[in-house]
């Protein structure tokens, strides 16, 4: 048997039709009694209910629930504010400026987010430790190492590789049939028992031609209330992406050989083996709440996480202003690698 997480990057809060996406990916995986993990857009949530959208909201209640941000791509980005500050500073800043967010998603499902996923490569060790330090587990993410699919602990959270994209197998220009199956069947078939693969998509690309946020490109400084809508597809090619998306989920539900999990669920079958923050701050001799103050070492070659797997990061993401290379972070997160270890089955 294989574990599985379906999970969404929810955020386009500047196309209102991008709600009807939600509502289509959340009704038709619980009309085949499966459990998705949503990582929500602090801004989108506060969207929906300015837009009226409570049905888009009951129907995501049946889920569970990540975090994706409070907003996104709007400039300037965490990484681009954080950048050169000390580990200490970068974190203040975060709890500032994601509070309003987590709370937007508190008031609204009456749970805490178990996941957190960052904006394309929107990610920091600071936003990754205050993120455990703000009770998140999971981090899930196609940006770090995927160690073969397994998930491993990493700055007090437990850390998910995306696997599959479905917006790569149902468009127009891309669609053909069988091809999913056969990716599928290849990355099971190198997934360790272990492992787990996770399946993600953006909603709002099942009605949009373009992602939403490109009017933030560069960089540009666009107030929210001026920035347009994205492009909407035309609605036989909704109507074409929705069946594509169906069959695959059909084909997925079908298999015997298969375990839809949500994230809290992977978690819960590894926490025996946590290295959570609490965990860290106590072998370096610190008490809670002075997760700034970890130590900043790089592990050698024959570490768990050799300080290496980071050489060939860069911070590519389309908001970024032109020339943002992001190097002291990425020196951070050499210099944090200590805190991996494997998560291994209770």
């Amino acid at each position: 048997m294989t574990d599985i997480v379906l999970s969404f990057d929810s955020e386009d809060y500047l196309t209102p039709q991008a709600a009807d996406a939600e509502l289509w990916w959340a009704e038709n995986l619980t009309s085949r009694g499966l459990r998705g993990s949503w990582q929500l857009v602090g801004e989108l949530i506060r969207s929906l209910h300015a837009r009226g959208r409570q049905d888009v909201i009951a129907a995501l209640s049946r889920h569970e629930i990540g975090f994706h941000s409070n907003y996104h791509s709007l400039p300037p980005t965490i990484p681009e504010v954080v950048e050169g500050m000390s580990l200490a500073e970068a974190l203040e800043y975060i709890y500032k400026n994601e509070a309003s967010g987590l709370k937007s998603l508190a008031e609204t499902f009456a749970r805490w987010p178990v996941s957190y996923c960052s904006p394309g490569d929107s990610w920091t060790p600071a936003t990754l430790l205050a993120m455990a330090r703000l009770g998140i587990k999971v981090f899930c993410n196609d940006k770090l190492a995927d160690f073969e699919n397994k998930p491993y602990w990493y700055c007090g959270l437990l850390v998910t590789s995306y696997s599959l994209d479905f917006q790569e197998y149902y468009e127009d220009g891309v669609f053909e049939p069988g091809r999913f199956a056969r990716d599928f069947e290849a990355l099971k078939a190198k997934t360790p028992a272990d492992g787990v693969i996770v399946i993600y998509t953006h909603p709002t690309r099942l009605v949009t031609s373009r992602f939403w946020d490109e009017p933030f490109a560069d960089g540009r400084r666009v107030a929210i209330a001026d920035a347009p809508p994205a492009p909407l597809r035309p609605a036989d090619e909704i109507r074409r992406n929705q069946q594509r998306c169906a069959d695959m989920l059909d084909w997925l539900v079908a298999r015997k050989d298969l375990r839809f999990k949500d994230f809290a669920e992977v978690y819960h079958e590894r926490a025996a083996s946590a290295r959570s923050l609490d965990k860290l701050l106590l072998e370096s001799g610190l008490p809670p709440g002075r997760e700034g103050e970890l130590p900043l070492r790089e592990s050698g070659p024959d570490a768990y996480m050799p300080s290496q797997v980071f050489d060939s990061f860069r911070y590519r993401w389309l908001p970024y202003p032109q020339g943002f290379t992001g190097q002291a972070l990425i020196r951070q997160a050499r210099q944090l690698t200590w805190t991996a270890a494997p998560a291994t089955r209770n």
